[in-house]
């Protein structure tokens, strides 16, 4: 089935929350429909919630020598699960 780009953000989300894929594809994924495929209006409340998980999805790196190396710059695991949880809840 062909998805619009924000039927595919939405999608992701459900398929996360649900644990039927991790974080790193989840990243990936939601990164790469976010910040190149996405062309529709978004309401207001779309906007922001997409947005926050895109930055954090956009700078997630499953490397603990990358958190070790470069402190604050990559998001973990757990950043993602909070960003999802709190605005998907």
């Amino acid at each position: 089935m062909e998805r619009t780009p924000k039927e595919r953000l939405c999608w992701l989300l459900r398929l996360y929350k649900d644990k039927e894929i991790q974080a790193e594809e989840f990243c990936e994924e939601f990164h790469l429909t976010y910040n190149h495929d996405l062309d529709e209006e978004l309401t207001e409340t779309e906007r922001v919630l997409f947005r926050e998980i895109a930055a954090v999805a956009a700078r997630f790196s499953p490397f603990e020598e990358d958190h070790q190396k470069y402190p604050g710059v990559y998001f973990t695991t757990e950043d993602v699960e909070r960003v999802v949880e709190g605005n998907v809840g």
